[in-house]
């Protein structure tokens, strides 16, 4: 058990820790010792050459890479304080052929949906969202800042990271393909965001824990960037539904503004369908989602 090494005392027990859904990018253990009952994560991946188009996209808008795992503590120890939703402290780093973490296990099991959840547990999660909201910024990019693309520039980014996911990979897809101009066309007439915020491109509620009454913690947040807060609330249309996205808009709406979506929301919603944030989705029923916000 090579995980051992990140413990001076013995392991006594250790149960793997699946998030309910296939092509996940993490292993993830529940690890208790004689002092110790926390979790230990490290990343699937060999490389980018070998992921799909969730963690391409991701490197190529975000500049992301799924094996710099040990960049989670620069993420975690920004949100740690910065809204009602609680993220797991990093306790320490280790490297065992690859990088591992040992995090705090926080209270909760895995969030299955938003919907039919009580109204203050969606209240809660739209304060919460939109206090992380509040921080703004004038770069699109990773935490660390090690990619950094300036916000007059952000779109003429994305249409070439669009470009470069469709060669990647959606050659044999001829919605997508001939999609792909009106996209272009749109992005490129658009004015550029005012600011960024912290954002989770994997925006789904089995990255949240719930006690059954609220949200208890944000345990996933290797896919967390610098990028326009529309794009959270574009994901969350995914995973919203009329009631649920009542609840939500209330409790954002005590701190922050619900910003217009109209024009983002075609060429925002394609990048997610690239990106395939909740699947391999039909992209006209993808676009014509319905819209929450």
């Amino acid at each position: 058990m090579k995980i051992q090494k990140l413990f001076k005392e013995k392991i006594l027990n250790i149960k793997e820790l699946s998030p309910g859904y296939e092509n996940h990018a993490s292993e993830v253990w529940l690890v208790k010792t004689k002092d110790e009952e926390v979790i230990v994560r490290t990343s699937k991946s060999n490389g980018l050459e070998e992921e799909g188009p969730f963690w391409k996209g991701c490197h190529h808008v975000f500049g992301l890479n799924p094996t710099n795992v040990h960049a989670l503590e620069t993420v975690n120890n920004i949100l740690y304080n910065m809204s009602c939703i609680k993220v797991p402290k990093i306790l320490r780093k280790g490297f065992i052929d690859k990088e591992y973490l040992v995090l705090e296990k926080l209270e909760g099991y895995p969030l299955k949906t938003f919907m039919n959840q009580p109204k203050e547990l969606l209240y809660h999660f739209g304060v919460g969202l939109a206090q992380i909201h509040c921080i703004k910024m004038n770069d699109v990019g990773n935490p660390l800042g090690t990619f950094r693309i300036e916000l007059n520039q952000f779109h003429n980014h994305l249409i070439n990271a669009l470009k470069k996911m469709v060669n990647e990979s959606y050659l044999d897809n001829e919605k997508i393909l001939s999609k792909l101009p009106q996209i272009i066309k749109i992005l490129s007439e658009m004015k550029h965001p005012q600011s960024s915020s912290y954002i989770l491109v994997d925006m789904d509620p089995t990255q949240f824990l719930t006690n059954g009454k609220m949200i208890t913690g944000l345990v996933d947040t290797e896919a967390y960037v610098k990028g326009p807060r529309e794009l959270d609330l574009i994901a969350l249309e995914y995973v919203l539904d009329k009631e649920s996205a009542h609840y939500f808009i209330q409790g954002y709406q005590s701190i922050l503004d619900i910003p217009d979506l109209t024009i983002c929301r075609m060429p925002y919603r394609y990048l997610y369908r690239l990106i395939e944030i909740q699947g391999r989705e039909d992209l006209d029923d993808w676009l014509n989602h319905p819209t929450f916000f």
